[in-house]
C-alpha cells in the first residue's frame, strides 16, 4: 500500500519541476519532493537498507520524520501564498508556520536524540514507545502535523466562497479534504498504538485501525494531488476547447474572408490553402486573428465589401471577435 500514495507524490513533483524555483509556486513543489522523500525511506525495504548508510540506530527515522515535517510546513506556506489575499494575514501566518516548525523540528531531534533507539526499525515510535524521548518525537511531530493539516482547511474552508473559478473552489474543497482525512489518519496512529499496548498488536480493533490507515493515507494523498493538479488540468482542457473553437471558426471564416477580400487583394496577405485544410494550421488563433483584421480592413476601405457579408456571415465574424475578446480576459494564476 506504500506505493500509492508514493508513486503519486513522485509524479506530483515531477509535474511541479517546473515551478521549483519560482518565488509564488515553489513551495508546493518543496512540499511534496519532502513527502515523497519522507514516503520513500518510510517504505520498510528502503528504511532497512538507508539506514546503516547513514550510521544505523533508526537515523532514517530521524531524517524521514524531519523531511515530513518540513513538507506540511510548506505546504501550509503554498496555501496561504495562494488563497489568503489579506498581506498583512499572510505574512504574520507565514512567520506563525516558520517559527512552529523550527521548534518542532528542533523538539522532535532533542527527543530523538535523547532516546536508545540502536535496533533499526520502521515502526519507531511505536517500538521504543516506553522512553520518554520518543513520546517526545512522536506527540510533537504528530501534533504540528495534526495542526497544519486542519489549519489549510480552516484556510481552504474560509477563502473559497471567495474564489470565482469552479476549478479553484473544487480544487481547494478537495486539499482541505485531503487534510482532514489525513489528520484522521495521525489519530488514527495515535489510538493505534495505545491499543496495542492494551489489547496486542493481533486485536480487531487493531486490525480495525490499521486498515483505515493505509486506506486513509492513500485516499488523503490522492485528494491533495489531484486538488493541487486540477486548477492546471482545468487550465489545459481550456486551452483545448479554445483551439478546437478557434479551428472551426477559422474553417467557417475562410470563404467569408475570400469572399470580401477578393476585390481588395492588396490588402491581405495571400493564402491560398483550402477552407478544410486550414483546421490543422499550427497557429489558428493567429490566422483568425489575422482574417478578422482583414475582413473589417476591407469594409473600412470599401463600402461594397460590406454589401458581401449576410447574416451568417456577420453571425461567424462575430463569434470569432467574441473568441478572440474571451482570450484576453485574465485568469487566475496556476
Amino acid at each position: 500500500m506504500e506505493a500509492v500514495p508514493t508513486a503519486a507524490l513522485w509524479v506530483l513533483t515531477v509535474l511541479r519541476l517546473p515551478t521549483a524555483l519560482d518565488a509564488h509556486r515553489g513551495s508546493v513543489f518543496r512540499a511534496t519532493i519532502l513527502a515523497a522523500i519522507a514516503c520513500t525511506l518510510y517504505v520498510p525495504a528502503v528504511y532497512y537498507t538507508v539506514d546503516p548508510l547513514l550510521g544505523g540506530h533508526n537515523r532514517v527515522g530521524l531524517v524521514t520524520l524531519l523531511s515530513l515535517l518540513l513538507g506540511f510546513w510548506q505546504f501550509r506556506t503554498a496555501i496561504l501564498l495562494a488563497a489568503v489575499t489579506d498581506t498583512e494575514v499572510q505574512r504574520r501566518q507565514l512567520v506563525l508556520g516558520r517559527f512552529a516548525a523550527a521548534a518542532v523540528c528542533t523538539t522532535v531531534t532533542a527527543g530523538f536524540l535523547a532516546s536508545r533507539v540502536d535496533g533499526t526499525d520502521p515502526n519507531l515510535p511505536l517500538t521504543y514507545a516506553d522512553q520518554p524521548g520518543m513520546a517526545v518525537f512522536l506527540w510533537t511531530g504528530s501534533a504540528f502535523i495534526m495542526w497544519v493539516c486542519l489549519d489549510i482547511a480552516r484556510v481552504c474552508r474560509s477563502n473559497v466562497p471567495h474564489m470565482h473559478a469552479p476549478a479553484f473552489r473544487s480544487a481547494f474543497s478537495l486539499i482541505a479534504a485531503g487534510c482532514v482525512l489525513f489528520a484522521l489518519v495521525l489519530l488514527d496512529r495515535l489510538i493505534y498504538g495505545a491499543v496495542i499496548a492494551a489489547e496486542g498488536a493481533d486485536s480487531q480493533t487493531a486490525a480495525a485501525l490499521t486498515g483505515f490507515y493505509w486506506i486513509g493515507e492513500t485516499a488523503a494523498v490522492l485528494l491533495v494531488s489531484l486538488g493541487l493538479l486540477l486548477p492546471r488540468i482545468a487550465g489545459r482542457l481550456r486551452q483545448g476547447i479554445f483551439a478546437l473553437r478557434a479551428r472551426l471558426l477559422l474553417m467557417q471564416i475562410k470563404p467569408i474572408w475570400s469572399d470580401v477580400t477578393s476585390c481588395q487583394r492588396e490588402l491581405v496577405l495571400q493564402d491560398h490553402r483550402p477552407a478544410l485544410l486550414v483546421f490543422f494550421s499550427r497557429h489558428a488563433e493567429t490566422q483568425l486573428h489575422r482574417h478578422l483584421v482583414e475582413i473589417l480592413d476591407c469594409e473600412l476601405a470599401s463600402p461594397l465589401a460590406r454589401e458581401r457579408l449576410n447574416e451568417h456571415h456577420l453571425s461567424v465574424v462575430e463569434r470569432a471577435e467574441l473568441l478572440l475578446e474571451s482570450r484576453s480576459t485574465p485568469h487566475l494564476p496556476r
